[in-house]
Order: structure tokens, then sequence, then C-alpha cells
């Protein structure tokens, strides 16, 4: 639990994420090979795997981390600031990881290697989009069809599938990442490292007791999967990965605002204008960082006692939308602040700009989330995810 000294200390100073941070120059060392290449570096991918960043929200009983969100929050932050595609692949997985607890330990443990020394080296990416169609079979299902939009598909160890059962119940489904084809379909102006593509199935089979329904309970006991939403635990990643990114923005640009720039001999910082505009994107990724740590230390306890505030988690998924929108505003003030040297790819500051106005695009960020945490402030009834 957090200490009455500093009320975010325990979680900042997290091993997780301090394992994370030790990784920063070494992703940062990698960032334009990732962005050329369109896909995290295999060295890079192994050592986020060695240091159990990919399993921060696998059931503990599953041989994984369980991590408290705002630990996620942290880590995700922390990669972040090294570089936003190689933080987006390890979030996509946190996120998709949680579906997992759907199954039974039993089952879960023995796909991804839990009993491995040192914990499973398991990667879990997935699409929420229902691209799968289903056919019967004695034991389970033959699934055809294509997810996109499935970051990190090629380093991935497994699969989360989407698919409609003969009932018309959606469905969830783990399989093996080598059970389909990665079809290279990613072309975006941001997060271009992320490796984005399609993951096609052509008549794979799958074991009924590998899938779950979505309307199913989570096999997992644990507070993470007693949120009636399960998207609020998730997007809290989308949070964390906003801030690190213009965390990581700000670092950039007092380093290089030292440089004189076309037209004027003095330097960004010597003049005023720029100044107050570093101070005010400081400022609003500052307040966006604090929300979402205060709302989320206040939440906590209800879900942790089995009894969710539903007035509490709505903060929390505002602090979540919050965050993403007020560090995409404030890199495109820094932006615009900074003149023709802004624009150069040695800056790093366009990269972290696309980047973020790409991550603004995910549903973590859509505007129904500001509606869904007003209205209990208002006494209407909570709205899930859409």
């Amino acid at each position: 639990m957090p200490t009455a000294h500093h009320p975010f200390e325990a979680y900042e100073e997290h091993p997780l994420v301090e394992r994370a941070r030790e990784l920063e120059p070494m992703i940062r060392a990698a960032a334009d090979e990732i962005e050329v290449c369109g896909s995290v570096t295999p060295d890079v991918i192994d050592a986020i795997t060695d240091r159990g960043l990919f399993r921060m929200n696998i059931p503990a009983r599953s041989y994984g981390e369980q991590a408290h969100p705002l630990v996620v929050f942290h880590a995700i932050e922390a990669l972040s600031q090294a570089d936003a595609s190689t933080a987006w692949v390890v979030m996509i997985a946190s996120e998709v990881s949680l579906l997992a607890a759907w199954l039974p330990n039993a089952v879960l443990s023995q796909m991804i290697g839990g009993e491995e020394p040192g914990g499973p080296r398991c990667r879990i990416v997935g699409s929420s989009r229902v691209m799968t169609t289903a056919q019967s079979d004695v034991s389970g299902y033959r699934l055809s069809g294509r997810l996109n939009f499935v970051s990190g598909v090629e380093h991935a160890t497994h699969i989360v599938a989407t698919f409609v059962d003969f009932d018309d119940q959606v469905r969830f489904a783990l399989l093996p990442q080598r059970a389909g084809k990665v079809i290279n379909t990613w072309d975006a102006m941001g997060l271009q490292g992320t490796g984005s593509h399609d993951w096609e199935l052509k008549d794979a089979f799958v074991q009924q007791g590998h899938t779950w329904a979505a309307l199913d309970q989570p096999a997992a006991d644990g507070p993470q999967w007693r949120v009636p939403d399960r998207s609020l635990v998730a997007w809290i990643a989308n949070a964390g990965h906003a801030v690190g990114t213009a965390l990581g923005a700000l670092d950039d640009l007092a380093t290089a605002a030292s440089e004189s720039t076309t037209g004027d001999s003095s330097a960004l910082r010597e003049r005023e204008p720029f100044r107050l505009d570093f101070a005010r994107a400081q400022a609003e990724v500052a307040a966006a960082r604090a929300f979402v740590q205060e709302a989320w230390t206040r939440a906590w306890p209800s879900v942790e006692a089995g009894e969710p505030d539903a007035s509490q988690l709505a903060r929390c998924r505002l602090a979540n939308v919050h965050a993403v929108h007020a560090c995409a505003d404030a890199v495109e003030r820094l932006f615009r602040a900074s003149g023709t040297n802004a624009a150069r790819r040695s800056w790093t500051l366009e990269r972290r700009w696309r980047d973020l106005q790409t991550a603004r695009q995910h549903g973590a960020a859509l505007e129904w989330n500001f509606d869904a945490g007003a209205r209990p402030m208002l006494g209407l009834p909570a709205r899930r995810a859409r």
C-alpha cells in the first residue's frame, strides 16, 4: 500500500517501474531503427520480456505480476519516455492480457508456460474487433477471418481473437500466434514502430476450453477483474502512454531549446513566448498525471474491498481520457512554439507529435469516455464501454 508520507511513492518506485526505467537508454538507442523498420527490435523485445513487463496483467496464480493499475501506468509511462511505439506494444499486451484471466488457471498456465524458470515469457496481444467467423466442431470452433490493428503481432506468442458463436454471442479465444498468418498492413502517420498488422486465420481449430463468452465471469480472483467495465482498468495504460510520451517530448525539447532557429540567431529558450508555452505544457502534463494518480488512489480501496464505487471509477475514466487529450494538446503546443526546427526528425518532437495524434484515435480517447465520466456526477446511471 502507498505510504502516508508520499501517497504515490510505492507505485512510482515499484520494481516493475524500475525495470522499465532501466531500459530507457537501450530503447532510446533503438528508437530510430524501430521507426524505420516498423517494428520493435528483437533485442528490445527480449529485454522487456526478461523483466516481466509483458505479464504485468497476467494473474498471479498463473505466474504473472498482477500489478496494481498505477504500477502499470508508471511502467508504461517510463517506456514511453524512451519511445512511444515500444511502449504502445507493451501497453496493448498489458490490456489484452487482462482478458486471459477469463480462462481457468490450469488452462492459462499450461498455454503460456507458467512454470518456466523466471516466469512465463508470453506476449499476449489481440484485437477486440469482431473480424472472425466460426464453424462448429466436435470439441470447439474452427475460426477464419482477419483481425486488424494487432499491435506487436510479429513478436507475440499468443493472440486473443474475437468472434461470434452460433448463439450470436461475442466470444474470445486464446490461440498461439503461429496458428495464423501475419499480413503486413501497418502504414500510419504515427506509432510507426508498433507493427500493428493484420493477423489472418484460415480454418484454425480452437478448443472450447480455450474460449470464453464476453458475458462470462473471469476465472481469476483479483481486484483488476472486479471492476464491472473491463476497459477501465485496461485503459489506464493509455494514460501512462500519453503522459510518458509528453514527458519525453518535454525532456528532449529542454535540451534542443539551446539551439538557434531559422530566421533568428537566439536560442529558443531565450525567447519569452517559447518559455510561456513550454511552461504551460509542463503544467498541463503534470496536472494530467496527478489527476490519474489521485483518482485511482481514491477509487482502488473500494475495488479491493469488493464493492467498487461507481462514482470514483467514473473519475478514473475521466482521468484516463483527459490524460490522452491533455498530453496530445500539450505536445502540439510545443510543436507550434518551436519554429521550423520542430519539423526536423532529428529533434524527435515531430515524432512525439505524430505518435500522440495517432494514440488519441484509440477507443480509450473517444468522446464517450468523457460522457461516461460525467454521468454519475450528474445523477445519471453509469455507462459501460461501447
